[in-house]
């Protein structure tokens, strides 16, 4: 199979002040954009080498799921479309078996939103991600490809605590991750993505988001060199409570919870570049927006 050295993470943030007493991690939004990574995960560019990313995503949501899955807020409507640059440079030095790489995502968004509190609309920059440190490695065989990184997203986003509409968090959060690719048959493709995420508090709002854990995965099957079909989704579960002035928010610290699945196409139009179409359908939504994304994602060698 052809190498497309695409480690999807874009930064398509949404942050919306939303008029509700809970507001499950602030507003329901993380710094990761969940969903992002179905494409060859744990793959890096050969040492030496840089790659261009481009992310470009479409999320529209009508409702915002409470606690029992019913719609906490209504009237609400959120749409998002995100543009996202990225480059990944892996350095000519190595530790033994593992490349060295860094990269910095850019996030370009713009953002309405509805709620019974008013409309805002928003285009701005988003929160930077910052991966200084992501550390590779292949096996022997090239069939399993893998990678961890310590990334960090920092408050670069616009935020006013007065706003309706936010493209960023106004928090920093630490978003340590594992990325990997394996291919079982030369034709068959299995990538996954865990992350956690960790926030600071909101300083303008005196709200913590807890902690979440995310799952993308994908299933590919390669009809021949340029073509790839496969199914992809993802997993996003909050496992600790959301509290704000050191008090747990609500009965049940308004704990977010989503899964999504949806089908994914993959061109490759050289050895290391391609464009990729996917979309996502969001069910099993708990405190946080329900929607469908699809996104449109290329690379290619720089």
């Amino acid at each position: 199979m052809t190498s497309f050295f695409t480690r999807l993470i874009s930064a398509g943030l949404i942050a919306c002040a939303i008029a509700i007493p809970a507001r499950a991690t602030e507003n329901g939004q993380i710094s990761y954009p969940f969903g992002v990574n179905t494409v060859l995960n744990g793959m890096l560019p050969p040492p030496g080498n840089t790659q261009y990313f481009n992310y470009s995503e479409y999320y529209s949501a009508n409702k915002f799921a409470g606690g029992n899955g019913g719609n906490a807020v209504p009237g609400f409507h959120l749409s998002v479309v995100a543009e996202v640059p990225r480059f990944v440079h892996t350095w000519g030095e190595t530790l033994g078996p593992f490349t060295i790489s860094s990269s910095a995502i850019v996030p370009l968004v713009h953002l309405h939103l509805s709620t019974p509190g008013g409309t805002g609309n928003r285009t701005s920059l988003g929160d930077v991600i910052l991966e200084p440190l992501m550390l590779g490695y292949a096996n022997q065989s090239k069939t399993l490809f893998a990678f961890v990184s310590p990334s960090f997203a920092v408050p670069s986003g616009a935020y006013s605590v007065n706003r309706i509409a936010n493209t960023g968090l106004n928090t920093y959060a630490f978003l340590p991750y594992m990325s990997v690719t394996w291919f079982p048959h030369p034709d068959w493709e299995i990538s996954t993505t865990t992350l956690l995420e960790m926030n600071s508090p909101n300083h303008a709002t005196q709200y913590h988001s807890g902690a979440v854990a995310t799952l993308d995965y994908m299933i590919g099957y390669s009809v021949n060199a340029r073509f790839q079909l496969g199914v992809q989704g993802t997993f996003l579960r909050q496992f600790t409570d959301d509290t704000q002035n050191g008090v747990k928010v609500g009965a049940d610290g308004f704990r977010g919870q989503s899964v999504a699945i949806g089908p994914q196409l993959r061109y490759m139009w050289g050895p290391a570049s391609g464009i990729v179409i996917k979309y996502q359908r969001e069910f099993a939504v708990r405190n946080r927006p329900e929607g469908n994304k699809l996104w449109v994602q290329f690379s290619f060698p720089v």
